[in-house]
């Protein structure tokens, strides 16, 4: 007697598609059923006939038909239209845990929202890397397949890295079980030279898909474009991509930057050739870069973990109550398939915020649902002490060297009142610019000076300034650059000055810029970009001439674009460096103290 047995089983996604054919792919969006008729003396098992469908074996089938004439099989495979709404039973799915985190930027003792250092020990205290530390580890014991990845910038930012360099930082980042770091553009703000050595400390791969040094042998072989892990029996492929922006934010030498979104497309497509079909990018571009990769450029790419940008990804109101950049995950749909969607996730920077993303997928490799949201780092969640006692010794180092003065103030200056208009910390350290840059620019072209709000981030409190003081003012240690610029290009950016506005009653704008060798009158009741009353020039007060040529001096990351100011980029000629903005206010400081400088009508806002 015989049995006809009908089974209609999925394969089994953890070895299926090491074997699939060719067009029977990932990226075509079709599941596939293997519906088997067999004929057979004895009821088979279902796990047998599973794992017979679905395993590739060099061994002799001893059931086939050529072996056994009482027994036939006819396989029938369907392929079936995708929707979004098919998914396998939860249990058939494959689910992968990532711990992420980025800019680390130095903060190996806890921060604060506002401050690159926690000035007054109480709940305003968050992050540092004890309670990334702890975290982590909280988290990897719970789930111990997570891939932990950091998406760059752990260089620069506080005193810390001032100091003791990539020495420090290497050390404790190998005390986390990293599967790839990206590389971060302040990796370069010491050259290749201070690079290298951190690179081959590393313990954990450091991913560049982007990055050609070949003029600069110091860093070659440090560094690769992709990597591939595995979890659970599956290859998870990791490409890492730096900003281009390097070569203009930082000092990378010789070392060239190519275009990350074809050097993403590329290595996805490496790694998709050799079976992976779990990609994630581990990118140090920022999140608007990512989301034009997700659109046009990753069809082989699932994940894309972000860095660069600080920006907080999060479902609802921050905890923080900083500004949120969109939700976590962003979703974004590929061009090149339109049921192919991107996540990308991003969390904040300085050790805020600490990325826990789950994501499950099907055999195929394809996204089907996702679980996780950053998790603020705030005093409800422990240091690891054992942690905090390595770093003591370092950072009694570090608040020596920070508490040694520099001169001193007879007045506080409040970086919190640079958005409503002029405010004393800007004055001085575009007056500081200004005095710096005349000692260089050899020209009769009048001088000004500008500093964007964002780069002013923090106070400067009455009394003794100190090496710290100056260094939590200015973190970034940002390079101050000295260009020419036509008259056009300043009244653009100091109408950009007062655009999106948050109020007017008073004025309060994210984008204020302080001036020095200018006086500037606002009617911020006109419309954005007509705005400005009157603009006048320098001692003799001059009109501002929009054909004339000007010298400006501007923080490079201004000078650069920054925060919107593409004037700047746009019009510069005859650009050059002139220093740094931490080394061009302590001379000025030392030159001037004690400093009382009060505000002195070079902005006017009416509303």
């Amino acid at each position: 007697m015989y049995f006809i047995l009908v089974q209609v089983i999925p394969c089994a996604f953890t070895k299926l598609h090491q074997y699939r054919a060719p067009l029977l792919t990932k990226r075509h969006s079709v599941p596939i059923y293997i519906i088997k008729y067999s004929m057979v003396s004895t009821y088979p098992t279902a796990e047998g006939n599973a794992r017979a469908r679905c395993k590739k074996t060099n061994k002799k089938n001893t059931n086939s038909v050529l072996n056994n004439p009482k027994m036939f099989f006819v396989t029938l495979v369907f392929l079936c239209g995708y929707t979004n709404g098919f998914a396998l039973p939860f249990e058939g799915l494959y689910k992968l845990d990532i711990i992420h985190y980025n800019d680390f930027h130095a903060r190996f003792e806890e921060t604060s929202v506002d401050t690159p250092t926690c000035r007054y020990n109480n709940n305003s205290c968050i992050g540092g890397f004890p309670r990334l530390y702890q975290e982590i580890h909280t988290l990897l014991e719970e789930k111990p397949d997570s891939i932990v990845l950091n998406a760059g910038d752990s260089f620069q930012g506080t005193y810390w890295y001032t100091l003791l360099k990539w020495n420090v930082t290497q050390e404790f980042m190998n005390l986390i079980p990293h599967d790839a770091h990206a590389i971060g553009n302040h990796e370069f703000d010491d050259g290749p030279e201070g690079l290298a050595p951190y690179l081959s400390a590393l313990k954990a791969p450091v991913l560049a898909a982007n990055m050609d040094t070949t003029e600069e042998p110091v860093l070659q072989g440090l560094y690769k474009p992709h990597h591939i892990v595995e979890r659970k029996g599956r290859k998870i492929g990791l490409i890492g991509l730096i900003t281009p922006d390097t070569a203009k934010l930082s000092s990378p030498g010789k070392v060239k930057f190519t275009d990350p979104k074809a050097a993403a497309k590329r290595e996805a497509k490496i790694l998709y050739e050799k079976g992976v079909d779990i990609i994630i990018l581990l990118s140090h571009c920022g999140l608007e870069i990512d989301k034009e990769i997700a659109k046009d450029f990753a069809e082989h790419i699932d994940i894309i973990v972000g860095g660069h940008t600080h920006s907080l990804l999060w479902n609802g109101d921050a905890p923080s109550g900083e500004p949120v950049a969109g939700p976590y995950p962003v979703f974004i749909e590929s061009t090149e398939n339109k049921k192919h969607q991107v996540l990308i996730v991003q969390a904040s920077a300085f050790t805020k915020y600490m990325g826990n993303l789950t994501v499950y997928f099907d055999f195929r490799g394809d996204y089907v649902k996702w679980e996780g949201n950053p998790l603020f780092l705030d005093r409800s969640i422990p240091e690891d002490q054992t942690i905090k006692a390595k770093l003591a010794p370092y950072a009694k180092m570090v608040h020596e060297a920070e508490n040694v003065p520099v001169g001193s103030t007879e007045n506080t200056m409040r970086f919190d009142d640079c958005v409503f208009g002029e405010c004393t910390i800007g004055d001085m350290l575009v007056d500081a610019q200004l005095e710096f840059a005349k000692k260089t620019a050899n020209s009769n072209h009048q001088l000004v000076s500008f500093i964007q709000r964002g780069n002013i981030k923090s106070s400067i409190m009455q009394g003794i300034i100190t090496e710290g003081s100056i260094f939590e003012l200015l973190p970034f240690n940002d390079r101050v650059e000295l260009f020419e610029l036509q008259g056009k290009y300043v009244r653009l950016a100091l109408e950009r000055s007062v655009s999106d506005a948050w109020g007017f009653s008073p004025f309060k704008g994210p984008w204020l810029l302080q001036v020095a060798g200018l006086q500037v009158t606002y009617n911020v009741t006109m419309p954005e970009g007509n705005r400005i009353t009157s603009v006048l020039v320098g001692e003799q007060s001059t009109p501002l001439d929009d054909e004339e040529i000007y010298w400006v001096t501007a923080p490079a990351y201004l000078s650069d674009g920054g925060d919107g100011f593409s004037m700047f980029r746009d019009g510069k000629q005859n650009s050059k460096d002139i220093g740094r903005d931490q080394k061009i206010l302590e001379l000025y400081i030392r030159a001037h103290s004690p400093l009382k400088i009060k505000t002195s009508g070079r902005i006017v806002i009416n509303s």
